[in-house]
């Protein structure tokens, strides 16, 4: 036993094979298509995913308005069919389309705040009757070109796709 102990660390200190060095990671590539994992933070749909999660996309939607070149998901464990879900979207939009877009929103009881370059739209707490006072619901998030959507206005900084 000495014997194998004693050839073991002749061995680690022989200036026999050398580790490869390690190589350099990666730099993360920026995505170049919308998809439910892309449009997210990596490290947040790597989560959704290791707890078995899964997204359904769809066509952005702002109510009866459709945004073609946009993406909605809805992540959830559609496995075991629960009623647990999040929903995180982004869409490009033209000026006009923001503004039509917002108005839309406003004349249907949402509620519009404006912060920095941002302009939020949440659903009203007083029509969904679902949030405690000083939580958001599904908000809308408009900057100059797109707009994002999640189930909650804190859930809009997972959202990181800007096209």
């Amino acid at each position: 036993m000495a014997a194998l102990a004693a050839l073991l660390t002749l061995t680690a200190c022989s200036g026999g094979t050398r580790p490869a060095p390690e190589e350099e990671p990666a730099a993360e590539e920026t995505p170049t298509s919308m998809t439910c994992e892309t449009i997210l933070r990596p490290s947040f749909s790597e989560e959704l995913a290791s707890l078995g999660w899964t997204a359904r996309s769809e066509t952005f939607r702002v109510g009866e308005h459709e945004l073609a070149d946009g993406i909605q998901c809805v992540w959830g464990d559609y496995e075991h069919g629960t009623d647990i879900a999040q929903m995180y979207g982004w869409a490009p939009v033209s000026a006009e389309q923001s503004t039509e877009l917002q108005q839309y929103l406003e004349d249907n009881g949402w509620l519009r705040e404006e912060q920095d370059e941002y302009v939020y739209l949440t659903e009203n707490p007083e029509i969904v009757h679902y949030l405690d006072e000083g939580e958001y619901g599904m908000t809308y998030q408009f900057a100059t070109g797109w707009v994002a959507l999640a189930d909650t206005k804190q859930g809009l900084d997972l959202v990181t796709w800007r096209g």
